[in-house]
């Protein structure tokens, strides 16, 4: 703002984005105030824009619409309950009274039944199990048959896997798991929506003859199908074995895509059939607590006990905390006579609810550094009109001090352009100059390489040639015979015609001839004999060579002559084969050239120095 707000429409660019965002969390809160002035402007837009452009019109609201209709039944599934009960709810409540009432009928039969010995050895076994009464008489009925398994993932309602006793098949087993599926979901919210339900997850449902037991855990849950609802230790044993599924294919669970041909599926089927026909028949709940005298405590209340204990210092705990908590805020109300809701979310303290102007903020802010030592996490909203305010006074504040400062800036600025605009033509004449002698020192001190990819240009195919230091090397090529300083004339012409060629690169180049020292070529011996003898002997080959070649057109073109050089190297750097030496091969002749490096550095100072 302070160096780009030159006039109206600059400013508004700047501004309108943190309107939008201001009107779009307004709108997320459905503020009442926002909508109903959106609402009337809005609905004039639409009627405009229907005359113009009807199927244009549909098109832009249908993407709008749509969206917003998923979304909105999503997160408000208790609306949809509500608006579907007037249909379903009614034969739901009708059949569950009815279920219930049969139920309590067969319980109410069998309490009332006089002062059988049964009635008593029931209640007894009820005080010492910790199993209610109820729980004991549906036990006493046969055990129910569990004729199918589903095994469904949550998210998707897919059929994970099945199994079902023999000529007991389902016939379109994807068909009922998405019923089950749908029954389950609705009843669920159904009975959450029912302020006399005391449970919030539905675990049997029964129709008639027929009963689903349904039990859920992690991202799937297993429906099994019975012909009579199961006792407790039925539930006990479907549900332990659900647990051993859940801990092994967990991670196949929450990953599931619809596949139901991989080896996983595969393998939980048949455990899920195994289980089938290995289903418990006619067990009896075991008593708890009791020793070798029949007598003893119960270690399941015990256990409850512990728990219950636990969890009422853990209820303590919480309250501990939410006691803290509503003082504080208490502390903000005196304050600043705003309501605001203080939680601790992640161990941080997240502050939400609505007040009337950033010096509330600040003082909300002070209240909880001083009386926790935390900094809040601000999730608090302020008035639209209240954020105007403060924009326009940062606003006029700003433009205030931008124009001010403007005029002063501008001669400075202007003061500034001109002396850099005459440093700037100096430095470009400079560096033109700079750049012409960096190019020369560059070509200069890179010579050697340029030397070496010329070379490596034309004997690319040579076997005679080393592309590391651009030398010529003539092994097993029998130049000289043992002991003998005369090569043989049937060896010379390949080292003629290399030498040549070697030549014209080296010397017929304007870049590489000033800066040739030598051309060096050394003579070597194999290690036979003494070295005194090789040295002497190897001496005397290179000279032999270097007359030959000096007696050349080539180096009498290029006055070869003076920097021709013969040296010997008796019998070092020996040519080996297979741990052998190859005594032809080491009696060779190698020709190089050597660069004048203080000619190179002469030249690069001449540069440096103009």
């Amino acid at each position: 703002m302070e160096f780009e707000a030159y006039d109206e429409a600059t400013i508004s660019q700047k501004l309108l984005p943190l309107f939008d965002d201001i009107l779009l969390q307004k709108l997320q809160e459905k503020e009442s105030r926002t909508i109903e002035l959106l609402s009337r402007h809005l609905a004039q837009i639409i009627l405009q824009s229907s005359q113009k452009d009807l199927p244009a019109l549909s098109r832009s609201l249908q993407s709008v619409i749509s969206p917003a209709i998923s979304k909105e039944i999503e997160q408000n599934k208790d609306k949809m309950v509500d608006a579907l009960y007037p249909i379903m709810g009614g034969m739901i409540s009708k059949y569950v009274t009815q279920a219930i009432k049969e139920m309590m009928d067969n319980i109410n039969e069998k309490i009332e039944d006089g002062l059988s010995f049964d009635r008593y050895k029931r209640k007894f076994k009820s005080k010492v199990s910790g199993v209610s009464e109820t729980e004991l008489l549906l036990e006493e009925s046969s055990n129910a048959v569990i004729s199918s398994l589903f095994v469904i993932h949550k998210e998707s309602g897919l059929l994970i896997a099945e199994a079902h006793l023999e000529d007991q098949e389902i016939d379109d087993p994807h068909m009922v798991a998405s019923m089950a599926s749908a029954i389950k979901d609705f009843v669920n919210d159904w009975i959450k929506n029912n302020e006399d339900a005391k449970s919030s997850e539905v675990q049997i449902v029964s129709y008639g003859n027929e009963t689903l037991y349904i039990e859920s855990a992690g991202s799937v849950y297993i429906i099994a199908f019975l012909d009579s609802e199961p006792d407790h230790e039925q539930r006990l044993c479907i549900n332990e074995f659900f647990a051993k599924l859940v801990k092994k294919y967990s991670r196949f669970f929450q990953h599931f895509d619809g596949d139901d041909s991989t080896e996983e599926v595969k393998d939980i089927s048949q455990k899920m059939h195994t289980f089938l026909h290995t289903q418990p028949k006619n067990k009896k709940i075991k008593r708890l607590g009791s020793s070798k005298n029949g007598q003893g405590k119960n270690p399941a209340k015990m256990l409850l006990i512990v728990v219950g204990i636990l969890f009422l210092g853990y209820l303590l705990y919480l309250g501990d905390q939410y006691y803290s908590l509503y003082c504080l805020e208490k502390r903000v109300f005196e304050k600043t006579d705003q309501n605001v809701h203080i939680k601790r979310i992640n161990d941080k303290l997240h502050v939400f609810g609505n007040i009337s102007s950033m010096n509330d903020f600040y003082t909300i802010k002070n209240i909880i550094f001083k009386e926790t030592g935390e900094h809040l996490i601000n999730e608090l909203h302020m008035p639209l009109e209240e954020v105007d305010k403060r924009l326009s006074r940062q606003q006029d504040k700003a433009i205030t001090r931008f124009e001010s400062e403007l005029s002063d800036k501008v001669a400075v600025f202007q003061k500034k352009i001109d002396l850099l605009e005459k440093k700037l033509n100096r430095f470009t004449s400079r560096y033109d100059k700079l750049q012409k002698q960096l190019d020369h020192i560059e070509n200069t001190t890179g010579i050697k390489v340029y030397i070496l990819k010329k070379l490596a240009q034309v004997f690319k195919n040579s076997d005679v040639f080393h592309k590391e230091d651009g030398s010529l090397d003539f092994k097993n090529r029998k130049l000289f015979k043992v002991g003998e300083t005369l090569p043989r004339k049937e060896s010379l012409q390949l080292l003629k015609e290399n030498f040549k060629q070697y030549i014209e690169i080296l010397m017929g180049n304007e870049k590489i001839a000033p800066f040739i020292k030598e051309i060096v070529i050394e003579g070597y011996t194999d290690s036979s004999g003494n070295y005194t003898f090789n040295k002497k002997l190897s001496e005397q080959r290179a000279w032999r060579i270097k007359e030959y070649l000096s007696g050349l057109g080539v180096s009498k073109r290029f006055h070869l002559y003076k920097i021709l050089k013969a040296k010997g190297f008796a019998n070092e750097n020996p040519i080996i084969v297979n741990a052998v030496e190859d005594q032809e091969a080491s009696r060779r002749i190698k020709i190089r050239f050597k660069i004048d490096q203080k000619k190179i550095i002469n030249t690069i100072k001449k540069t440096i120095n103009d």
